[in-house]
């Protein structure tokens, strides 16, 4: 049985996503750097669901893409208790990224860009904190530390250092870094 849709709605999209600009408020309206005004239909990936291989990522692209859908937010990115996640689990701490769990990222960015989807990713939702990331008293924390992120200058230090580490990374796929 095809899985094709009976709809195909992604000519509607404009791809490649970013080839307008960033994105601002204009007017009270989401518009890019160029003036071109944007509204977004999008879904939620979350945990190992948001780190796809190369070939589930080229089809999940695809049939976003044929539902219409210009947006992804990409969720629990951080989740211990995911199959995968982006910490790399050879280290007692949570300030190493998985190279593996990277690979799939880009690859799945870069197919979603092509098709002009665009993505919202969660930087801190269910991060759990290790001995090695010398965090007092990181044991009690709730995952993610939200009664405490904001606050603890350390804990503000790791999130910044992994912001830092996912958003300057050099996406090989696309060429270019999220930040940019």
């Amino acid at each position: 049985r095809s899985l094709a849709p009976s709809v195909d709605a992604s000519p509607l999209l404009d791809p490649p996503a970013g080839r307008h600009g960033f994105l601002s408020v204009q007017d009270g309206h989401f518009a890019f750097a160029d003036g071109t005004p944007v509204r977004f239909f999008g879904v939620n990936l979350q945990a190992e669901r948001a780190l796809p291989s190369h070939a589930e990522a080229e089809g999940l692209a695809e049939r976003l893409a044929q539902l219409g859908c210009n947006l992804v937010r990409l969720h629990h990115l951080d989740a211990p208790w995911a199959a995968r996640n982006l910490f790399d689990p050879a280290f007692d701490d949570t300030q190493h990224l998985n190279a593996a769990s990277l690979d799939r990222l880009d690859y799945f960015l870069a197919e979603l860009k092509a098709r002009g989807i665009y993505v919202y990713l969660d930087l801190l939702v269910n991060r759990k904190f290790k001995a090695g990331d010398g965090v007092p008293g990181y044991r009690r924390l709730d995952r993610g530390a939200k009664a405490v992120a904001q606050y603890s200058p350390r804990l503000i230090q790791l999130q910044k250092q992994y912001a830092r580490d996912l958003l300057t990374h050099l996406n090989p796929y696309t060429g270019e870094r999220l930040v940019d």
